[in-house]
């Protein structure tokens, strides 16, 4: 169904079948990305974490909602206050700086939406790098590649459509 200017009303996607990403940002975190909106300025991000995962301390530059759905993770800076189990939302404002540490007991999966762009720092605190839907989209492309698995669809913003880059 579309309306009068044939945009689709809604889109829907199966991920059961698409293709994680392995050792995206860090050692241990692999990624599905259902929607990678450049136009927008959001990405949502299906993550899962092997045990002992730590991603690099980064601050946020928009807001950030997640929801865990299997094992647990907290931040480094404020430990037993952050868990997060299944079923836990967490809320991230704009300006948030943190470490995500994930259970070293079992495998740890949340989605993720996230506004605008992650700054990561180092040990040190010095800037390194950032993620945002343009950059993100490039390196679960490129790493999908670079792993032989198929780029699956997903949502690219810009237009209610599908597209694989």
């Amino acid at each position: 169904m579309t309306t009068t200017f044939d945009v689709p009303l809604a889109l829907t996607m199966q991920t059961n079948d698409t293709p994680w990403a392995r050792d995206v940002l860090a050692p241990g975190l692999s990624i599905q990305l259902p929607v990678a909106d450049i136009e927008g300025g959001f990405l949502v991000v299906n993550t899962r974490f092997a045990p002992g995962t730590v991603l690099p301390t980064h601050l946020h530059t928009g807001a950030v909602h997640g929801y865990t759905t299997k094992g647990s993770w907290h931040y480094r800076e404020y430990g037993a206050a952050s868990m997060n189990t299944p079923g836990s939302y967490i809320y991230e404002p704009a300006g948030s700086t943190h470490t995500l540490v994930a259970s070293t007991e079992e495998v740890t999966e949340a989605l993720f939406i996230i506004h605008g762009a992650f700054l990561n720092y180092d040990e040190d605190g010095n800037y390194v790098g950032h993620f945002d839907a343009a950059v993100t989209r490039k390196v679960y492309v490129d790493t999908l590649e670079q792993q032989g698995d198929e780029i699956p669809d997903f949502v690219i913003g810009g237009n209610c459509t599908y597209g694989r880059r």
